[in-house]
């Protein structure tokens, strides 16, 4: 959410500094290519991933009690750094396809790309959650480790019991 919102903040800069944008002749064909190419990106990108999501969540490990997946205050510490990484690096794609490379459109599907994808993130664990009227959880990266992150499974807990943690 923070790449999304720096990548809005950028936008504005973009549009009220830059004089212009270059949408038109070579440099325009050019960003508009660009952009076709990052949505193909994210297309096969959905495709690929979306059953590999499935499979992971339906791998997932039932726990009973809910209290032993709470975050930590490390682990929260883990998801902040990773917002501000993301929102820099959306800030530095955006004004350097912009101010270095001059094709601002570029920067924009960047971002769009980017939105799409967090979007579809949320809306298939929302699904899936709903569906099977579990709560799907990641054990936190200080636990794991960042190399085993990735490979390490998931645990639901009933919906039930997630709402009991959250108002405790």
């Amino acid at each position: 959410m923070a790449g999304i919102l720096v990548g809005i903040a950028a936008d504005v800069l973009v549009f009220s500094t830059a004089d212009d944008l270059r949408l038109s002749g070579t440099a325009g064909r050019v960003q508009f290519g660009g952009v076709a190419v990052l949505t193909l990106f994210w297309a096969v990108n959905f495709l690929v991933s979306r059953p590999r999501e499935l499979r992971a969540f339906s791998a997932a490990v039932a726990v009973e009690d809910a209290s032993v997946l709470e975050q930590s205050e490390e682990q929260t510490r883990h998801l902040r750094r990773g917002c501000f990484r993301v929102a820099a690096f959306v800030l530095l794609v955006t004004l350097g396809c912009t101010y270095v490379a001059h094709w601002p459109l570029i920067g924009l599907g960047f971002q769009l790309i980017l939105g799409l994808g967090l979007v579809h993130t949320w809306r298939t664990v929302i699904w899936w959650e709903r569906r099977h009227g579990v709560h799907l959880w990641k054990p936190a990266l200080s636990a794991v480790g960042r190399e085993n992150w990735r490979r390490s499974p998931y645990y639901a807990t009933s919906a039930s019991a997630r709402s009991l943690t959250n108002n405790g």
